[in-house]
């Protein structure tokens, strides 16, 4: 089972740009490097912050964009969007046709189990997960306890050692560690928010946050000041699972010619992820 990862898409409707950066083109070239990849992904999901504003006209152009991927697609929705218009705009099955209040989904199509939960608080850009999430994740891995699972959820569920984000907190956490300490079959935990790549744990999971698919400012690990920022190449993750060597995880990045390749080293998960 191969999963590719997009994150932050950030689409913006026609004649504008978000930081400066025509974000719609880039995604472009993202779905066409996932096109690329041999083998090819069985299917890709999107972690949030699908557009910019929740408006209708960005949610039209995004599905412009995204109707070009050839494999199945999901959608996780993040802080910036708008789960009434967005669900409006896609079709049902790229956010498993939820009708609660949040989005949340299982998609038990391929090898590898896919869990999507909208975890945007009341609190813009806070996240949370509230009781009925948290019960209906519950019921959902004790249904199929044994099935390797991967869990898509846009802010990353852990400290990430970006000040000014952790600042925002995750209501819910400690509920969700105990719930995933439980389902070891949980092996990934997936994640966007911060435009950056970082790792950490959720209960028994390997958690960790992708790029963006454009050139974004991300927040600065070691901040000098309240909130300080920089500028990190696009990219996204692929994430891979097979019965004998279990879960890994890939980044790829975006070079000045417009090539992806996959990236070792400081800023990726290479191979030494796999668990």
């Amino acid at each position: 089972m191969i999963l590719a990862q997009l994150t932050d898409t950030h689409v913006v409707r026609p004649g504008s740009t978000y930081f400066g950066v025509d974000t719609t083109a880039y995604l472009t070239d993202a779905i066409d490097a996932i096109h690329r990849l041999d083998p090819a992904p069985d299917a890709v999901v999107i972690t949030g912050d699908l557009v910019n504003l929740g408006r209708d006209d960005e949610y039209a152009r995004f599905l412009g964009i995204v109707s070009a991927i050839r494999m199945p697609y999901f959608v996780v929705p993040g802080n910036h969007d708008d789960r009434d218009r967005m669900r409006a705009a896609l079709p049902e099955a790229t956010y498993g046709a939820s009708r609660d209040e949040r989005v949340r989904y299982a998609i038990d199509d391929f090898d590898v189990r896919l869990i999507g939960l909208d975890a945007t608080g009341p609190t813009w850009p806070g996240a949370s997960l509230d009781d009925a999430s948290l019960s209906w994740l519950e019921e959902t891995l004790a249904s199929r306890p044994g099935v390797p699972t991967i869990l898509c959820v846009h802010q990353p569920p852990f400290r990430t050692g970006l000040r000014y984000m952790d600042m925002l907190g995750f209501g819910g956490l400690a509920r969700l560690r105990r719930t995933l300490a439980r389902y070891p079959n949980v092996g990934r935990v997936i994640s966007g928010h911060i435009h950056c790549v970082r790792a950490g744990h959720v209960g028994a999971a390997r958690a960790l946050s992708a790029p963006s698919t454009a050139p974004q400012v991300v927040p600065e690990l070691f901040e000098r000041r309240a909130f300080a920022l920089r500028r990190e190449l696009p990219g996204f993750a692929v994430h891979v699972w097979d019965a004998e060597r279990g879960f890994g995880t890939t980044t790829y990045r975006r070079d000045s010619t417009g090539a992806y390749a996959p990236v070792a080293g400081p800023g990726s998960f290479g191979e030494n992820t796999r668990a």
